[in-house]
């Protein structure tokens, strides 16, 4: 049980695309809050620290578990740059399978095959993904992924065919006209509502011929054949079939009206709309009936003057409202050029805890020897029993431990077991302070030091 991650198609990148696809997968992964962790024991105590996906000695695979934004850790996944596949086990359903899944989506825009991201074996809609991508990337993405419930239709297993892909069209979509004729027609048992309004559609304009006038019309002449057929259904199929295949009707004689009919009209139409009628006349499986048919195939889409219209780009989704947080709690991803702008009351918590700081900086006696560290330990130690995957950086640890002989490094450890003692839950203003003392430029910007 669980939810699982994966890709509809070959993920293989092309070499020139691969640098900017890592670099993309990286940046995906650092603004999505993607963490991996690594444990310290000192004093008999074990506690872990967060630090940013990087491979590890050896390995060319960029590991990670846990989301910042989620305060979880889930089953180890990874990227691996030399080869440009990624891998997820257990995702959950919140921002670790937001961004897990961000990833799956870039592919579809790099790889030169037509491919798709699933949850579950089920496609799934991603123009909040896509818009996130747009904004990241200052990107023009749009969601022609699902202008074509076809191309989508063939990639799906077995036991997933039954899902509705017209669900994943939104209002206003403009679709591929050859792909949805062919969809709704393989699945016209499960979409009779939608078959019937596209039978209607096309009768009410008599003046011309459409490619579904000539799909019905086929499809006429096809049961008129069987009806009057004094050979067996395999015979009369085997040699619709080398018609095809060969595209010539003349192989039967001129009373055979209907078969010299049908070969004709299904010289039009695309092999899998052929496949589809025959496999539905002489009771066949349509996939197997499809791959007997393949030297048949022709391009009806030119002939038929059938364009897919271009889809317009998803609007860009700014990082807070993706991953349902505020610019509060992104201070690890603060950076001088960037787009984290803290709140009115943020910057005021900042200033009184600043101020708190520099009391305890001035008025404690200074700690030395092991003292810092001890109380450092102790105090994170404290905090993962008490506080669910709740964790400090290993940028503030190890330049904690490096100047432990400052006041105001000091101060900082002292102030933060004070937070952790409060008796109510002080869940995200610890997760916050933890995040400022981690990021070593802003904890110089808003404390001085």
């Amino acid at each position: 049980m669980g939810t699982y991650l994966d890709y509809f198609g070959d993920p293989t990148i092309p070499e020139e695309k691969r640098e900017e696809f890592t670099q993309r997968v990286l940046t995906i992964l650092d603004q999505g809050g993607m963490l991996d962790l690594e444990d310290v024991r000192l004093f008999g105590k074990r506690v872990w620290l967060l630090k940013p996906p990087q491979a590890l000695p050896g390995k060319d695979t960029i590991p990670f578990c846990y989301n910042y934004f989620e305060q979880d850790s889930w089953e180890s996944a990874g990227y691996d740059p030399a080869t440009c596949r990624f891998h997820t086990n257990k995702v959950g359903w919140r921002q670790f399978n937001l961004v897990c899944s961000a990833v799956y989506v870039l592919y579809e825009f790099y790889t030169d095959t037509f491919g798709i991201a699933n949850e579950d074996d089920h496609v799934y809609d991603a123009r909040k993904i896509i818009g996130w991508l747009n904004y990241l990337f200052g990107s023009r993405y749009d969601n022609r992924r699902v202008c074509d419930p076809w191309r989508i239709y063939q990639l799906l297993p077995d036991y997933r065919r039954d899902d509705d892909l017209l669900a994943l069209l939104p209002v206003g979509t403009a679709v591929d006209p050859l792909g949805m004729l062919i969809y709704l027609t393989v699945t016209r048992a499960e979409h009779e509502a939608e078959w019937k309004q596209l039978i209607q559609s096309s009768s009410s304009e008599p003046d011309t011929v459409s490619i579904l006038d000539c799909m019905i019309g086929a499809e006429k002449a096809l049961n008129e054949a069987v009806s009057a057929s004094e050979n067996p259904d395999a015979e009369l199929l085997e040699q619709l079939i080398a018609a095809l295949n060969a595209g010539d009707s003349s192989c039967f004689p001129e009373h055979a009206r209907p078969q010299r009919c049908f070969t004709g009209m299904a010289t039009l139409l695309p092999v899998e709309l052929t496949a589809k009628l025959l496999a539905d006349a002489f009771d066949q499986d349509f996939w197997a009936m499809l791959e007997k048919l393949r030297p048949s195939a022709r391009n009806a889409r030119s002939f038929w003057n059938l364009v897919c219209q271009p889809a317009k780009p998803v609007v860009p989704v700014d990082t807070s409202l993706f991953l349902r947080c505020s610019d509060d709690d992104r201070a690890w991803w603060w950076r001088p050029d960037g787009n984290v702008r803290f709140s009115e009351e943020m910057n005021a918590w900042l200033a009184q805890c600043r101020s708190s700081l520099e009391t305890l900086a001035r008025e404690e006696a200074a700690m030395h020897g092991t003292e810092l560290l001890e109380l450092l330990i102790g105090t994170l130690d404290d905090i993962q029993k008490r506080y669910r995957s709740l964790f400090a950086f290993r940028e503030m640890f190890y330049d904690f431990m490096a100047h432990g002989e400052s006041p105001m490094v000091q101060a900082a450890v002292r102030f933060l077991k004070q937070m952790a003692e409060q008796e109510e839950d002080c869940t995200v203003f610890l997760r916050r302070y933890l995040a400022l003392l981690g990021n070593l430029p802003l904890r110089k910007k808003v404390f001085g030091f």
